[in-house]
């Protein structure tokens, strides 16, 4: 897999857009204005449930379902923040698509990333904004806000999730053409993913391997798998399209196979912020000790940050904190 050059920027696009002929921009306007709504491309992916009246009750839907399943892999250490902030980080997911909200992005036009047939990496919008909302996260994590931290690390998520969308990696400007089916497949798919335990809940399953990743590398390989296939057996992104079926349980399975790298490799990146946080944070060891008149006594339980711990032969336990 190649990239070109000007990875998160968009200098490549304006090249191009400068070196058009002002002529051809008032056409392309012209003929905008011109088409019916419903085709116009759009670019929104995998659902929330519709838009959230407060992030303390937040609507459920398809990148609800991914973000929330990705927790399930996580050990507790890692994941017990996201827990404490579970509403915050549901709510973040649907961020993305949402400009309306006081705190939404709205960014729908940069949810794509777009190989060319050769393999080169074209446009790699989404893979940025994953990186962007991955370092937002951290940087509130590091200063202890870590509801902020949960809500942009749940849109962070929506950027990495999109990409297993095979009208996410399609456009009429890439080697591909404009994909023919994205909204019903969206919403077809939003049926099976309604809430966490959905029918599609029994066919996730971990790959077994936390594997530091970045946000942006993640979208960027999630991308390329539904572009190419990397099994081999040709279900590219162009097929999918063309061979549309929800009776066709080949088809069927390569849909989920996608959701499930999303979910994994979501699942990666979490633990990546997660171990980047610690590796920035200062430590100290705290010791408790357990005594009865002057003895340490050993064997005794004692809770630490919701964790247990069993005292030494000297009544003690030291923990990283």
């Amino acid at each position: 897999m190649r990239r070109r050059r000007g990875s998160c920027s968009t200098k490549n696009f304006l090249r191009k857009v400068a070196g058009m002929k002002r002529k051809v921009h008032v056409l392309a306007i012209f003929w905008i204005l011109l088409m019916p709504s419903h085709l116009i491309i759009r670019c929104y992916a995998w659902g929330n449930g519709g838009y959230s009246s407060s992030p303390s009750s937040p609507k459920y839907g398809t990148h609800d379902w991914i973000a929330e399943h990705a927790l399930d892999w996580l050990p507790s250490e890692a994941k017990q923040w996201i827990a404490a902030n579970l509403n915050l980080y549901l709510y973040g997911t649907e961020l993305p698509d949402n400009g309306r909200a006081p705190d939404g992005i709205g960014d729908t036009s940069l949810h794509h990333i777009y190989f060319s047939a050769g393999g080169i990496l074209m446009d790699d919008a989404a893979a940025c904004r994953a990186n962007e909302t991955f370092n937002q996260a951290l940087a509130f994590m590091l200063l202890g806000d870590f509801a902020s931290a949960a809500k942009y690390v749940g849109a962070m998520t929506h950027y990495i999730a999109d990409m297993a969308v095979f009208g996410h990696v399609m456009g009429a400007g890439t080697d591909w053409g404009a994909e023919v089916h994205h909204d019903d497949y969206e919403d077809y798919v939003g049926r099976k993913t309604s809430s966490y335990n959905s029918e599609w809940s029994a066919y996730l399953s971990f790959d077994g391997d936390l594997r530091p990743i970045t946000a942006y590398d993640a979208a960027v390989e999630l991308a390329y798998d539904t572009t190419f296939d990397r099994s081999g057996e040709g279900l590219t992104c162009v097929w999918m399209d063309r061979n549309y079926n929800w009776s066709n349980p080949t088809f069927v399975a390569r849909v989920l196979e996608s959701l499930n790298l999303a979910v994994n490799y979501i699942t990666d990146v979490l633990y990546t912020l997660y171990m980047a946080y610690v590796a920035q944070t200062p430590t100290f060891t705290l010791t408790v000790y357990v005594y009865h008149a002057s003895f340490g006594i050993q064997g005794v339980t004692v809770k630490i940050d919701g964790v247990s711990y069993i005292t030494d032969y000297s009544g003690s336990v030291s923990v990283q904190v």
